[in-house]
């Protein structure tokens, strides 16, 4: 008497529970991409209008690609910038800073005066050359 097995391997794979963990997984990032916020400074962007703003003084600061700093066309270190912004801006409600940036000028110089400026309630005005 001949017995034989009657026990074939299959050779074939099931896809499905491979699709399911792909869509959990997309399900997941979509899902913690959107809690993501980015720092980003807030520009506003001028809108058009009828009025007309006077401004009373213009304060003119560079910022070069090496890290110095002018103001009204005088060299001025990093660390009084702050105390000379805040000299010539009090008692000028209307003063704007016209600020302008060497192309290779550091952005962290950069949003180091516009953080003075936000502290001081002062516009600013970019150049960037």
């Amino acid at each position: 008497m001949a017995l034989r097995r009657r026990s074939k391997v299959s050779s074939s794979f099931n896809m499905s529970s491979m699709t399911d963990i792909v869509f959990l997984l997309l399900i997941f990032f979509m899902i913690t991409s959107t809690l993501v916020h980015p720092n980003a400074l807030k520009l506003v962007i001028p809108k058009k209008s009828t009025s007309k703003q006077t401004v009373n003084k213009y304060v003119n600061v560079r910022v070069t690609s090496g890290g110095s700093f002018y103001i009204n066309n005088r060299k001025i270190s990093r660390s009084n910038v702050e105390i000379r912004l805040a000299q010539i801006l009090s008692g000028n409600e209307n003063a704007i800073i016209k600020m302008r940036t060497d192309k290779n000028a550091t952005t962290g110089d950069v949003a180091y005066v516009l953080d003075i400026a936000e502290t001081l309630g002062s516009k600013v005005v970019l150049d960037i050359r």
